[in-house]
């Protein structure tokens, strides 16, 4: 079984629903000709149920945005794209966008790929009052832009239509009792149209936008079957009987999806395992915070989450499909003498400010105990002085999770690394993703840890590769102590770094089967032989990375730990009704035993010492085998 909730951005799924939707409007208009069909059509419409909302049709003109297509043959199967694509970069493959009336571009783009650029002149967006998408139409121009404007009344009849009868945000079948139109003149030719189907027109055209100020598009909800992909707006989706937890459109899907071959993709050899993890989901919805409830719903509306509370500047814009700044308002596009000038400005926390709010301080008025560490959010969110209406657990999530490992984890399975008498940790964050967004929250590293040193080095050939090589430190001196931090940026694949030996490995939300680049960085580690650690969104993927693990490596993964700082919003599955989190689960990676040597790495913890023993000459023997190893390596 395959699943890329979690790792997918959730603009792709979107963009997929979008897709599919607009596919079924176009087969349906095709077969809805004939004067008999239409008045059929009408009836039905007719004795649909009143929406008490009022619907909006929005018409954009569109003069700054045009686009080829690759391969236009690849969307016969209706499929807009690969399960490859995982983020919208990955889209360059498929489609392409240029700058209308920019004729170099234009001709660029079009020899590139081959194939004519389109122009959308008109997009028709139809919602309800509350932001809701019902559906949506778009009026192209040829590849020379010389088609004259089209008639849009009855693109807009049949959009209205098609949306009635199939609500692209979900939710049933239903028709508005009043309809207003951006536009005055579409408006006016409507109105005869629409009284034909029980559809009342507003008193006057729409003018501007000119809906509620807390108008948003609410995160939209469309499940879709797991194997077929069809999706629920064109028939019911159900769940497996037997574990709840994967979804299908039909008995047909489900018997193809138990008897996959090989075995160990089958839903047969899953199923029983599916039904404990999902036997779990209440546990990982057991959080401290005041809107748990509401972000751990199923039908968790993230986008009307962060508006409602003013979550759309700096990092919170990249938690949203709406909000997209070109450089997240915090720098991150900056030049290549200084790629990121934002480390050195003010304070670190200032990218986590809600509009209109108070940014995180720097640091709290006093530095946590001595050997005290805090094991929840709850025991955190007390020390640092926030209230548990704050939702910053979804971006701080990486640094506590850090912090989790340090001093929780490694000490337990790694208790002869004595990670917290170091006085320095050098920490390779690999095949780095989202957390690269959020930079400045590792600086709260530097906060619980105030007299340690932090170098963390972020690798994956994701980064921008202007960033190979540069580095960033930031240092403050308080009443708690010297804070250091030294940020590094390499934007390779793990396995090509050339650098020093880590103290520490880190991979956030990994998924070692939906990146090749795994199977040689897996090998890497265990030449290393470091303590490396990594977190998952669902037990599922852990039990994948495991499978991995051993296929690249011939060692294991450790059992899986819930993670206590994981991100409190749950992810949307779209085949699926698992429940998903950034950085639920934490596992370690078991090396398989070097030659000559039958222990496997992590050991069990060491005996205490005698009382006579002296712990000097331990760590010199210790220092001594860590140089004679890496020599016995080579010469494998």
């Amino acid at each position: 079984m395959e699943f890329v909730t979690g790792y997918r951005a959730e603009i792709l799924d979107f963009a997929e629903l979008l897709f599919g939707w607009y596919r079924r409007f176009l087969l349906d208009s095709a077969c809805r000709g004939g004067s008999e069909r239409r008045k059929r059509l009408e009836a039905s419409i007719r004795r649909l149920p009143p929406d008490p909302a009022l619907w909006v049709l929005h018409v954009l003109a569109n003069r700054a945005l045009a686009f080829t297509v690759t391969d236009p043959g690849q969307q016969v199967g209706g499929r807009f794209y690969s399960e490859e694509a995982l983020a919208l970069r990955d889209l360059d493959r498929f489609i392409t966008f240029v700058s209308a009336g920019e004729e170099d571009e234009e001709e660029a783009a079009a020899a590139e790929t081959g194939q004519p650029l389109w122009r959308i002149d008109h997009l028709l967006l139809l919602t309800d009052e509350h932001g809701t998408i019902l559906g949506f139409d778009f009026s192209l121009g040829g590849p020379s832009g010389a088609a004259g404007p089209e008639p849009l009344e009855a693109r807009a009849v049949a959009l209205l239509c098609h949306s009635m009868t199939c609500p692209l945000g979900a939710g049933e079948p239903r028709r508005p009792k009043t309809l207003t139109v951006g536009d005055p003149a579409l408006h006016r030719s409507l109105e005869p149209l629409l009284s034909r189907l029980g559809v009342k027109t507003g008193k006057g055209a729409m003018r501007g936008w000119g809906l509620k100020p807390t108008f948003t598009f609410p995160t939209t909800r469309v499940r879709a079957c797991h194997v077929c992909k069809r999706h629920s707006f064109e028939g019911q989706v159900t769940a497996c009987p037997h574990c709840q937890a994967v979804l299908y459109c039909s008995e047909r899907c489900r018997k193809l999806d138990w008897n996959r071959s090989p075995e160990d993709i089958g839903h047969q050899f899953w199923c029983q395992r599916m039904a404990g993890y999902m036997s779990h989901a209440q546990e990982l919805a057991n959080l401290p915070f005041t809107f748990a409830t509401e972000v751990t719903s199923e039908n968790f509306n993230k986008e009307g989450f962060l508006s409602a509370r003013g979550l759309t500047r700096g990092y919170w814009a990249g938690e949203s499909m709406l909000v997209r700044a070109p450089d997240y308002g915090v720098g991150l596009l900056g030049g290549a003498e200084e790629p990121v000038a934002f480390l050195h400005s003010g304070n670190p926390f200032e990218a986590l400010r809600p509009e209109g709010g108070m940014a995180l301080p720097p640091a709290p008025t006093e530095p946590p105990a001595p050997r005290t560490f805090f094991g929840s959010w709850k025991e955190y969110y007390q020390w640092r002085g926030l209230p548990l209406g704050a939702p910053l657990a979804v971006l701080l999530s990486y640094p506590l999770t850090t912090y989790h490992i340090i001093t929780q984890l490694a000490p337990q399975h790694f208790p002869e690394l004595n990670i917290l008498n170091k006085q320095s940790l050098r920490i390779h964050v690999v095949e780095a993703g989202k957390e690269f967004g959020v930079l400045m929250v590792f600086w709260e590293l530097s906060v619980l840890l105030p007299h340690v040193s932090l170098e963390l080095l972020f690798v994956g050939d994701s980064l921008p590769r202007e960033l190979t090589a540069s580095s960033s430190s930031c240092r403050e001196t308080s009443k708690g102590g010297r804070r250091e931090l030294q940020l590094g940026f390499s934007a390779r694949p793990y396995h090509l770094l050339q650098a020093p030996k880590p103290d520490l490995v880190v991979g956030f939300n990994s998924g070692f089967a939906l990146k090749e680049t795994w199977l040689s960085s897996l090998p890497r580690l265990q030449s290393l032989r470091v303590p490396a650690y990594f977190t998952e969104c669902s037990e599922y993927s852990c039990a994948v990375d495991e499978a991995a693990v051993s296929m690249a490596t011939g060692g294991s993964a450790s059992p899986a730990h819930m993670n206590p700082f994981r991100s409190p919003f749950r992810q949307a599955g779209i085949d699926n009704a698992m429940p998903w989190y950034a950085n639920a689960f934490i596992f370690h990676l078991i090396y398989k035993a070097a030659p000559g040597n039958q222990r496997q790495i992590p050991a069990p913890p060491s005996p205490p010492l005698p009382a006579n023993g002296n712990p000097e000459p331990t760590r010199s023997r210790r220092k001594e085998k860590r140089q004679v190893r890496p020599g016995g390596r080579r010469r494998k």
